[in-house]
């Protein structure tokens, strides 16, 4: 155990969202930027357990699809660990998630998930890399080092991954049966159980696997640039396809499989969650809805009223009582 007393008690946190902006900005440690692809009202759920300084596991629960994208913690390790077998399309830095999936924990590559169309339910154990390597080192793991960091993902066999993901399920059990987590010696108890099955769990170099990074993402993501670049511009599929050199077949076929959508649905989703925040977050001004949804291409109020409640599950009017 690493720089902790005895007497420490570990804290727990929980906090249920509506708002995908709310449940980014809950979970923003270094301006991951949020976006929701399915349609439907959102509900987030945030659970998290602070172990000590060194030590945290936080359980995201989400509705909907997201696409979540950001900087990492250079000073800290983050082991993402699916609780619910993940449907596709589904990605981790373009590579496509599996059950058994442990990711994101190379600190120099930025967060770029996917998650899946019936929503997600993961843990981030986030750890100091001072701990990891402490019990790295009791289990003559001297393989996890900066080289496996930077693979980024390994698929364990199932006799390694499912103690692990057991015992992240038991820890987030309901709050009566947490009672004993509160107790002076339970920081200790949690980080000696936890860390053994999260080394434990990360396969030798001989026996690591993962997906291959997805054949379209470098298309995809020099599309989705452009995209996010002229946004406040009109924008048509031929121009996008002539700006990254590619066919309107091969463009529509990766956003259809790494977004569930196509090009210009991508283009429609980033305006309304453009509109959303602008109704949400901007100075009061005496702007109408419709002349917010004008600025960001919609010409016609009927047809973007529909299209954003499809989306948010509530009108645009519904947003503004919120504001």
């Amino acid at each position: 155990m690493i720089n902790q007393s005895v007497t420490d008690r570990p804290y727990y946190r929980e906090s249920v969202f509506k708002d995908v902006d709310h449940f980014g900005e809950a979970i923003a440690f270094s301006g991951l930027r949020l976006t929701q692809l399915s349609q439907g009202a959102f509900q987030g759920r945030l659970a998290s357990w602070a172990v000590s300084a060194d030590l945290k596991v936080i359980r995201q629960q989400a509705s909907q699809s997201l696409q979540v994208i950001g900087d990492k913690r250079p000073d800290r390790l983050i082991f993402v660990v699916l609780l619910k077998a993940p449907s596709p399309p589904a990605f981790a830095h373009d590579r496509p998630l599996v059950a058994n999936a442990i990711f994101g924990f190379d600190v120099e590559r930025p967060v770029h998930l996917i998650t899946s169309p019936d929503g997600q339910d993961q843990c981030q154990i986030d750890v100091s890399k001072t701990l990891f390597q402490h019990y790295a080192n009791l289990a003559h793991r001297y393989d996890l080092n900066e080289a496996f960091f930077r693979s980024n993902m390994v698929v364990p066999a199932t006799d390694r991954f499912l103690p692990l993901c057991a015992y992240l399920h038991q820890l987030f059990q309901a709050r009566a049966e947490r009672a004993w987590c509160h107790t002076p010696q339970a920081a200790t108890l949690l980080e000696q159980d936890l860390m053994p099955l999260l080394i434990d769990a990360l396969p030798p170099p001989h026996q690591a696997d993962a997906a291959r990074p997805y054949r379209r993402a470098a298309l995809v993501a020099a599309a989705k640039a452009y995209i996010m670049a002229h946004l406040d511009q009109p924008l048509t599929l031929a121009e996008i396809c002539q700006a990254v050199y590619a066919s309107k077949r091969s463009l529509h076929y990766g956003f259809q499989e790494m977004l569930g959508m196509g090009p210009m649905a991508f283009v429609k989703v980033q305006r309304l969650h453009g509109i959303r925040r602008a109704l949400l977050y901007a100075d009061s001004k005496p702007e109408t809805v419709a002349q917010i949804a004008h600025q960001w291409g919609f010409l016609s109020l009927g047809h973007f009223s529909r299209d954003y409640k499809q989306l948010f599950g509530e009108s645009p009017s519904q947003t503004l009582q919120r504001r």
